[in-house]
């Protein structure tokens, strides 16, 4: 609870393919709830407005395309690639939509409440790592038992890894404990329009050999 705001290391359980959709339970709840509430309560609060209500009982899914016929002649549709896992629509129409079946964790690191300088956020280090087996799990570990060797070694007296962080750079934590640097490593995603592109090409045929190897 409030782990991205208050943990040093924030262990957030996630998935990375589509929502699920139950065309059955979806017609029951709209039943039910009714448009006004569909609006109001799913539709509109979706943080990145990626659910939109179609005017269609034709539901097209896609690659990164959830879609569910809700009645005779409207629909929602969910774009996966936007979706920022919050959960809110999935507790609001819980079974007629439901989490990926490809789960694991994102890890962040550095949340903390103030003490020497103000309240921090946890930053992404892992965007995902599956939990499957016991290797998953003994990765999970292993990266929680650099980070605190890492800051026996290098944090100042009463600070925190957020603090440690702030102090002598993300990148530098990073090569401490042996994460590769990676684009989806965000702090406040969506809000800074300005992006580096100096060594762009390099980095990307970095990420790219990544990707190609897994």
């Amino acid at each position: 609870m409030n782990s991205i705001q208050r943990a040093d290391m924030a262990v957030i359980g996630t998935w990375r393919d589509n929502i699920r959709t139950d065309e059955t339970l979806a017609r029951k709840w709209f039943d039910k709830h009714g448009m006004t509430e569909l609006v109001n309560d799913v539709v509109s609060r979706c943080p990145t407005k990626a659910i939109m209500l179609k005017e269609t009982k034709d539901v097209c899914q896609g690659a990164k395309i959830s879609a569910v016929a809700v009645n005779d002649t409207n629909s929602l549709e969910i774009d996966n690639g936007n979706c920022v896992r919050c959960m809110h629509c999935i507790n609001v129409m819980t079974g007629a939509l439901g989490t990926g079946v490809d789960k694991g964790a994102t890890i962040l690191m550095g949340g903390k409440r103030t003490l020497k300088i103000g309240d921090l956020m946890g930053t992404v280090v892992v965007p995902f790592l599956p939990l499957k087996n016991e290797e998953d799990y003994e990765a999970l570990v292993e990266i929680a038992q650099k980070s605190i060797d890492f800051f026996a070694e290098n944090a100042l007296e009463h600070e925190r890894t957020g603090e440690m962080i702030e102090r002598i750079g993300l990148i530098n934590f990073l090569e401490g404990i042996g994460l590769e640097i990676d684009p989806s490593m965000v702090s406040t995603p969506r809000t800074n329009p300005y992006v580096r592109t100096d060594g762009w090409d390099d980095e990307v045929a970095k990420i790219n050999a990544r990707k190609a190897a897994a």
